[in-house]
């Protein structure tokens, strides 16, 4: 029987499963598909490829064997992790909203589990590789924000493009969709409080459709290889000195046995930004220059180890000196995405350089090619204001709200980064929960950085007379 859009609405805000795996199996299966994929390069006379020597399942006490989300939060996660992915002029409904698609695509079981529905699941080939893509994505990154709130529980989670942060100094060439020539990780999460070092983590996310099978459960398995190719990816970037940044591999099996499963893995590590005082140079609220040309041929210093001599490779590298340019630089990255998530417009360009797009964001907006501010709901006694997009679910009618707390958007729309922090610090907790999410009649996501995601249903429309 087909879902009423009521049905659907509800059951997004419903609280499921989704199982973690990250095992010593894990492990050596990844590193068995990794000699697979450098053998039949070797054998098209191409290199092998430079990735973690030192993946590990993560701590059972930071991952946990299931993680308790709403389909709906999984969104709110693809949608902040696309937000400022393109920069093109049909960035407000191909990238902001793009996770709207997926409202009738994931849902929980009878037993609590989430799973694709007969609708995800029955998707065109063209469209499933699209699909695995963007859902692995949000449940990657929904993954990976669990693990860092378990890590480090006093800081705030931030996550930023990882391209859009390089443009400020580096060439990425290559292809954009395939990282191909210059690999690089997808997002850099920025675990961050006010008064100290921020530290930063290295996230690669990956999906597939592929059915567990004797056949595939090993080394062949695209799960396997997705984590292999996922370690070339996080050893294309560096900072600071060589492998001291941590890193989080995950590949999601939207087809998993028992529904949706996340495997990881880490390469441990805790690189760190300096400490930003406000009112002194190098602070949020300052521009961060952009520097063009920064090398990327033998960048990267490899101390010897492992009976191999010390070597450079080429990749991105923030050198020890850079720390802190890269520091602001990822925080008024992350601010950018703030604003964007809320509207866009000139607030997001101040706080991009021109190789990260500040263009597209410093131009009039058009309807269907950009989201603007203009618009607000109060759950609790707390407003938000952000931006809004009205879409169909058959014949009944869809908003979609994407914005911030007021208090801290109007810090971060004022250029003042630093008081944001302090602020969305402070208030982090205090502002969502159950009792809010009870207060909204229909699906709603918040998250510590101040950001809010819903659906409403719009009222029926009464026909004009002719």
């Amino acid at each position: 029987m087909a879902r009423t859009a009521r049905q659907i609405l509800r059951e997004l805000n419903v609280s499921t499963t989704i199982h973690v795996r990250s095992t010593a199996d894990l492990v050596e299966h990844t590193g068995k598909a990794a000699a697979a994929i450098d053998k039949q390069r070797r054998e098209k006379g191409q290199e092998a490829g430079r990735r973690k020597s030192d993946l590990q399942p993560v701590v059972r006490a930071e991952c946990g064997r299931t993680i308790e989300l709403t389909p709906w939060q999984v969104l709110h996660a693809v949608a902040r992790g696309y937000v400022l992915a393109g920069q093109g002029m049909g960035r407000g409904l191909a990238e902001h909203w793009q996770s709207l698609k997926y409202c009738e695509a994931v849902h929980g079981d009878r037993a609590g589990a989430m799973e694709l529905t007969d609708k995800g699941r029955t998707a065109e080939r063209r469209y499933k590789a699209m699909q695995s893509q963007e859902l692995g994505v949000g449940f990657g990154l929904a993954a990976a924000e669990h693990i860092m709130k378990r890590q480090y529980p006093d800081h705030v989670v931030s996550v930023v493009d990882t391209s859009t942060v390089l443009r400020a100094g580096w060439a990425l060439g290559g292809s954009e969709r395939s990282k191909g020539s210059r690999p690089r990780p997808d997002y850099l999460i920025e675990a961050w409080k006010p008064g100290e070092p921020s530290i930063v983590t290295f996230v690669v996310c990956r999906g597939n459709h592929q059915k567990p099978s004797k056949r595939t459960r090993r080394s062949r398995s695209t799960t396997v290889r997705q984590l292999a190719r996922g370690s070339e990816l996080a050893e294309g970037m560096q900072i600071g000195p060589w492998n001291t940044a941590q890193c989080l591999l995950l590949s999601t099996e939207l087809m998993g046995q028992g529904g949706v499963v996340v495997n990881v893995l880490q390469s441990p590590g805790e690189a760190l930004l300096p400490e930003r005082i406000p009112g002194a140079p190098r602070n949020a609220d300052l521009e961060a220059e952009e520097r063009s040309g920064i090398p990327y041929p033998n960048a990267i210093h490899i101390p010897a180890c492992e009976g191999k001599r010390a070597r450079t490779v080429d990749g991105f590298q923030v050198s020890e000196e850079d720390l802190a340019w890269f520091g602001q630089l990822l925080a008024r990255t992350g601010s950018a995405g703030l604003t964007a998530f809320a509207g866009g417009g000139p607030r997001t360009a101040q706080y991009l350089t021109k190789g990260q797009g500040r263009q597209h964001y410093d131009v009039p907006t058009f309807a269907a090619t950009s989201s603007f501010h203009d618009a607000h709901i109060v759950i609790g006694g707390t407003k938000f204001v952000g931006t809004d997009h009205v879409f169909r679910m058959e014949t009944v009618r869809i908003e979609a709200f994407s914005g911030m707390v007021e208090e801290l958007y109007d810090l971060i729309s004022q250029g003042r980064v630093e008081d944001y922090r302090r602020a969305a610090h402070k208030l982090r907790s205090h502002w969502h929960g159950a009792d809010a999410a009870r207060r909204w009649n229909g699906p709603i996501s918040f998250h510590e950085d101040g950001t809010v995601m819903a659906l409403s249903i719009l009222p029926i429309r009464r026909k004009r007379p002719l």
